[in-house]
């Protein structure tokens, strides 16, 4: 099973959405994961051991072991699909 966590602030409306289009996405492409949903003004201690992605929602990590893509484009919709299939990419 696959392990992704959405990090963000203040944007949880927005990081739950995302969530449910991957995990639509996921389903359709038979992926097996699990996605956190994470404030990170509630905790930010993230070491990425635990995840197999990450996606944040503003910059922040830094010299994760796991990838971590931005997640401006669950904001603006602008390149949202191909940041999708991005990450399906590196999930399959």
């Amino acid at each position: 099973m696959k392990r992704v966590m959405i990090a963000g602030g203040l944007c949880g409306t927005t990081m739950l959405m995302a969530s449910h289009k991957l995990e639509d996405r996921f389903r359709k492409e038979g992926i097996d994961a699990t996605i956190r949903v994470h404030n990170l003004w509630e905790g930010a201690a993230v070491t990425g051991k635990e995840y197999d992605l990450i996606i944040e929602m503003f910059p922040y990590f830094e010299d994760l072991p796991c990838p971590v893509l931005s997640g401006k484009p669950f904001i603006s919709h602008v390149g949202e699909k191909e940041l999708i299939n991005q990450i399906v990419s590196l999930l399959q």
